[in-house]
């Protein structure tokens, strides 16, 4: 999937997100600590639903025997959205501002979209304080930066199934030689 179509779909579904049913729901609770629990019942339900999808697109391609780390990392990787306080207009908006005027520069902006931008590194910090796992807080700070994937410590190939389920093409993380 473009990384286009996956915006596109991710605004679509955020209109009306799905709630997150009672098995789901406890299949969260078993995957999650409780301090890793207790920041994902902060996101919004748009995002619940949304980690969830990613969640369990993740389990599928990790297979039975997937570590609960990597489920974990897959349901919490964009809980620093929540800090910027941003509805789903204003996160369109901040995501094309971004991309209008760079990455870089916008997450280093003192107000909320800086901060929405920024939710990799909010995130990361956020889950570290909570008390999560390491590698549930790194992969929040990684996710959308490849070059911070090898200081996860997390493999190479966890981190490849754990950006497709979150919708990013496997060609965007091929690395050119």
């Amino acid at each position: 999937m473009s990384r286009a179509a996956h915006l596109t779909t991710r605004f679509l579904t955020s209109l009306r997100p799905r709630t997150v049913e009672s098995a789901e729901r406890a299949w969260v609770q078993r995957v999650l600590t409780p301090p890793e629990l207790a920041v994902w019942e902060t996101l919004g339900p748009a995002d619940r639903a949304e980690s969830g999808a990613v969640a369990r697109r993740a389990a599928r391609a990790l297979g039975p025997d997937a570590d609960p780390r990597w489920l974990a990392a897959a349901l919490l990787h964009d809980a620093g959205k929540t800090g910027a306080g941003l509805g789903t207009g204003a996160r369109v908006a901040a995501t094309v501002v971004a991309g209008v005027v760079g990455h870089g520069r916008v997450r280093r902006w003192p107000n909320r979209i800086g901060r929405y931008i920024a939710h990799d590194d909010a995130g990361a910090a956020l889950l570290a304080a909570a008390g999560s796992r390491p590698e549930v807080a790194a992969w929040a700070g990684a996710h959308h930066r490849r070059e911070r994937w090898p200081a996860t410590r997390i493999p190479a190939e966890i981190c490849e199934i754990l950006a497709i389920a979150d919708g990013e093409s496997e060609s965007r993380h091929v690395r050119r030689r």
